[in-house]
């Protein structure tokens, strides 16, 4: 029997993953930061998640070696980090990694003095060179120390002074929309849809800030953008035609080659675009993505208390994606000749796969309207049709080996999947996803709220690590979404007690915006201010401010946001579309000082990005938008 480390004793899954290594790791905690100083060792830091595919391959190749064990044993600390546990972590090392080699990604590994200032940052590191690598630190370590102590300091620094802000006057919203708008074209991919080179990550908050855009300021090409790239994304390999659900992120650029993990943080903020861009158009297409990744999340995600899990892993039966994709004799044995046929067609099927290793992928890759006269049926008719095939192949997929689940339970992206749900009711107006909406609000407020404050994760019902500013900041975004949909007083004073603790907890009284934590593990408190896969939380924290203000009219959420607003000037300025959902709080702050009278404010609500426009019977304006024809069905 293996010999087990500490970190048979977590809760998270990803830690647990790690138990049996020879590496004798640690949890990030008060044992491993004493132990690193009482035997003067550097720290060794890996962080990674349980659903990373490239996490479980550096696990493989280096962490069950018995060499590489060795040497980590015998001069370093080495600690394991599950990010989704513990984000604070995560992004102070995962910002200094940027600073030092430009870029990121998991599994993040570190290396660090006692006191936990980084002077080596990586990703993935194959074997070999990982061996050479600890190899020549552990000999500076012990000979040429003090360079090693005099990098780390310089990485803190200059760490510090990257996260101070400049103070300045927030300009114009029309001119900051402006930039924005001219920034964010110029990267969008005008064939395939998105904002970036491969790897694509879906960005829902520009998706919907664009939309929102169009509706508030008649930016017709915000809204071409935005449906194009939902469009192309729901009909690529990114999502999962036959289950549901997006997977995390697109390797080429037409959205087909996913990397097939599916997190909950995507579906939540898919929901929020998808059911925007259905409120503005009316286009089918887009509730029916809202009904496909809300049937996914009933039968895959949803736990036994009401709240949703953090993830499902890339890799089953020891294949990155293998649970989604089908040889053809597989197929031949699940549907009829025809079906078999009518897939073919659909899904860009061969007998010879569309993917690797004569795997095939389902993939549309083109207006379902065109599918359907190339088939000579209705479109109604194909609709029927595929969902009879999808059964069939899902009812098949289900005997398969399932990815591996991360049931941990995480505050914030629960949070931000109640913002998604209720945004699916306010654009559907199904009764259902409101009872749907209730039940989650009253779930986190049950298990993840104690004595006045959020917990950020909980295993089996029981909560563990305090709220970092992600959990409160989209928890009372989730709370207020509900609140302007029932207008129940409750909703409003919960949402605003936590607003008051988060700033009481997190706020940064000398220069604005919020810190991620509330610090004294790490050797600098940070904050962050750029938006990544999903929106930063000051972003989202500014938003609740300028809504709570303009619903309560208490000057501490006026006073606090301007202030912030001002020290995101000239960031705001030079790159927008990097501070999306700061500049959607601004663009709500803005919306409401153009009401006029107290009174007529409230009575304007939900302000008119939440509204939107009436739907589009016709659709014949988003012909041009969707690059085919818009048929209803």
């Amino acid at each position: 029997m293996r010999k087990v480390n500490r970190l048979i004793k977590e809760k998270s899954l990803y830690l647990r993953h790690h138990a049996y290594n020879p590496v004798d790791w640690f949890p990030w905690g008060e044992e491993a930061l004493k132990r690193a100083k009482e035997e003067e060792k550097p720290l060794f830091i890996s962080i990674g998640y349980s659903s990373c595919h490239w996490c479980h391959v550096m696990e493989r190749e280096s962490f069950e070696d018995e060499e590489v064990a060795r040497i980590l044993n015998e001069n370093f600390i080495p600690v394991k980090v599950d990010r989704e546990e513990r984000p604070d972590i995560d992004r102070f090392y995962m910002e200094a990694c940027q600073a030092m080699t430009g870029s990121g990604g998991w599994p993040l590994t570190v290396i660090a003095t006692p006191d936990g200032k980084p002077f080596f940052a990586g990703t993935y590191i194959p074997k070999e060179r990982l061996l050479r690598i600890l190899s020549e630190i552990a000999r500076m370590w012990k000979e040429e120390r003090e360079k090693l102590l005099s990098a780390g300091e310089e990485v803190v620094k200059h760490l510090k002074n990257f996260s101070l802000e400049s103070q300045g006057k927030v300009p114009e919203v029309e001119e900051l929309v402006k930039s924005y708008l001219l920034e964010i074209e110029s990267r969008f991919d005008e064939v395939n849809g998105g904002f970036s080179p491969p790897p694509k990550f879906p960005q829902p908050h520009n998706l919907w800030l664009l939309t929102n855009l169009s509706a508030l300021y008649g930016k017709e090409k915000a809204f071409e953008m935005a449906a194009y790239t939902l469009k192309a994304m729901r009909l690529g390999g990114i999502y999962d035609q036959i289950g549901g659900g997006f997977h995390r992120y697109s390797v080429d650029g037409m959205w087909f080659i996913p990397h097939f993990e599916k997190m909950l943080y995507d579906q939540a903020g898919l929901l929020v675009a998808y059911s925007t861009a259905y409120s503005y158009s009316g286009y089918w297409l887009f509730k029916e993505t809202v009904n496909g990744i809300l049937q996914y999340l009933k039968r895959e995600m949803e736990s036994p208390y009401g709240t949703f899990y953090s993830a499902q892993d890339a890799d089953s039966e020891g294949e990155e994606g293998r649970y989604y994709l089908w040889r053809w004799d597989e197929l031949k044995k699940v549907l009829s000749s025809e079906e078999l046929e009518f897939s073919k067609h659909l899904y860009n099927l061969s007998p010879e796969g569309n993917y690797e290793n004569g795997y095939n992928l389902p993939f549309i890759g083109r207006d379902l309207e065109r599918v359907a006269d190339e088939l000579g049926m209705e479109l109604r008719e194909l609709l029927k049709k595929k969902r009879e095939v999808d059964g069939k192949l899902l009812s098949e997929r289900e005997k398969r080996v399932k990815p591996l689940r991360d049931e941990k339970i995480l505050t914030d992206w629960n949070g931000y999947l109640l913002w998604g749900i209720v945004s699916a009711y306010r654009s559907t107006k199904d009764d259902q996803l409101l009872k749907a909406a209730q039940k989650l609000y009253s779930q986190i407020f049950e298990t993840h709220y104690r004595n006045g404050e959020l917990y950020h994760a909980v295993y089996d019902g029981e909560p563990k690590e305090k709220g970092v500013l992600d959990d409160y900041a989209f928890t009372v975004r989730g709370v207020l979404e509900l609140y302007l949909v029932t207008r129940e007083e409750e909703l409003l004073k919960k949402a605003a007690l936590l607003t008051e603790k988060a700033i009481k907890l997190f706020y940064d009284e000398t220069s604005g915006n919020f810190f991620i934590s509330t610090g004294g593990e790490l050797p600098i408190k940070q904050k962050e201010l750029l938006d990544g896969a999903y929106p930063c939380a000051n972003g989202v924290m500014l938003q609740n401010l300028s809504l709570l203000y303009h619903l309560t009219g208490e000057n501490l959420f006026r006073k606090t946001l301007e202030k912030s607003l001002d020290s995101l000037s000239n960031l705001l300025k030079k790159h927008p579309s990097a501070a999306a959902s700061s500049l959607e709080a601004l663009v709500i702050y803005w919306e409401f000082q153009r009401v006029e009278g107290r009174e007529k404010k409230l009575k304007e609500l939900p302000f008119r990005p939440y509204r939107l426009t009436e739907k589009n019977e016709k659709l014949e304006k988003l012909k041009v938008c969707y690059r085919g024809s818009c048929r209803e069905v």
